[in-house]
């Protein structure tokens, strides 16, 4: 006896279901991002996933869909823009330390 647990995930129209469904490291390639920032935003719930067996599985559509409305070039709801970074004031310790002294020897 077969149980289907997310029967919306196994659509007999559409093919194969939990064979179609990509794994964190697919996800990761097709965003270009390290394994562990698709790890975060799963466990967040911002990008869409499910956990089965205790391993994440995502729909491609899904994926898809997600990188359309996230987009940066002002197409999609969550358009941001960076701003400018502001030049940074010089560290005191740099800024105090005469010319002719040296890093300080730990050993001599």
């Amino acid at each position: 006896m077969t149980h289907i647990c997310y029967p919306s995930l196994f659509d007999s129209e559409k093919g194969a279901g939990m064979e179609s469904m990509m794994t964190v490291r697919q996800v990761a390639e097709l965003l270009g991002v390290h394994e562990n920032w698709v790890y975060d935003h799963a466990a967040s719930g911002d990008l869409p996933s499910y956990k089965i067996g205790g391993t994440r599985r995502f729909v491609r559509e899904e994926i898809d869909l997600w990188v359309e409305q996230h987009r940066e070039n002002g197409r999609g709801p969550k358009a941001t823009r960076r701003r400018k970074r502001t030049e940074r004031k010089p560290n005191r310790a740099k800024a105090n330390r005469r010319p002719d002294e040296g890093q300080p020897r730990l050993f001599e």
